[in-house]
């Protein structure tokens, strides 16, 4: 689980490193860092929904994701 929580830090990074840049925000007229940190809220829930998520067969067939295992993804991230 501890590389799960690694690449979903290096996601959230890679926004806080690149794209959109702060000045991009700033020209739309948004606050910069409130609207960067939703962006890297969501790059970490991508990456998890990647790493972690099944498929369930049968009947409405669809992704699954473990609540159990995103509490141990939460476990792993507060322990990095």
């Amino acid at each position: 689980m501890k590389e799960v929580a690694e690449k979903c830090v290096a996601s959230a990074r890679n926004v806080a490193e690149g794209n959109p840049t702060l000045g991009e925000l700033l020209k739309k007229g948004e606050n910069p860092m409130i609207k960067k940190t939703h962006y890297e809220f969501a790059a970490v829930i991508r990456e998890a929904v990647n790493q972690l998520q099944y498929y369930q067969f049968g009947e409405g067939e669809d992704m699954v994701l473990s609540a159990r295992v995103l509490y141990e993804l939460a476990d792993a991230l507060e322990n990095l």
